[in-house]
């Protein structure tokens, strides 16, 4: 029993140590704010397409190629039809939104979401290997983090 008991906290200890969590992302991320981006804004849940357990959802992986984007990269990007519920599929990963703002730090006005739930061409540029920024033509910024593998997304129509 105390054996079993010691394997599980071992086992526990490494699975911590090993997966980054958000807010070592987030973080990260921070250090690329301007000084007229002084935080990091969560996205609204109807803005950020994250699917909440137990919804319908389908899990979908990355078809891009990898191409090593350097930092600083900028590049055309449309998101699909259902804006940031669609898959943000480049450099041979599916990238997170995980902060979005009105581009001066405040929070995204309405034009701004209907953006961000829509399909709409922008700018994503690379920051580092693992995070990157897609701005919207309104000026709405989202920071998106590359993920390891697939996600699971909304069915949408």
């Amino acid at each position: 029993m105390r054996l079993a008991g010691l394997m599980l906290a071992a086992t526990f200890m490494l699975g911590c140590a090993v997966v980054p969590g958000p807010t070592s992302e987030l973080q990260t991320a921070s250090s690329f704010s301007s000084p007229s981006q002084p935080a990091f804004r969560a996205l609204p849940p109807d803005v950020a397409g994250l699917p909440r357990p137990g919804e319908p959802s389908v899990v979908l992986q990355p078809k891009s190629q990898r191409s090593a984007v350097a930092p600083g990269a900028e590049r055309r990007f449309d998101l699909g039809h259902c804006g940031l519920g669609s898959p943000i599929d480049f450099d041979g990963s599916l990238w997170n939104p995980i902060a979005g703002d009105d581009g001066a730090g405040g929070p995204l006005t309405e034009d701004h979401r209907s953006e961000l739930i829509n399909q709409t061409s922008g700018t994503l540029v690379m920051l580092t290997g693992d995070l990157a920024r897609f701005v919207t033509p309104l000026g709405a910024v989202v920071t998106l983090a590359r993920l390891p593998a697939g996600r699971p997304y909304y069915f949408c129509d």
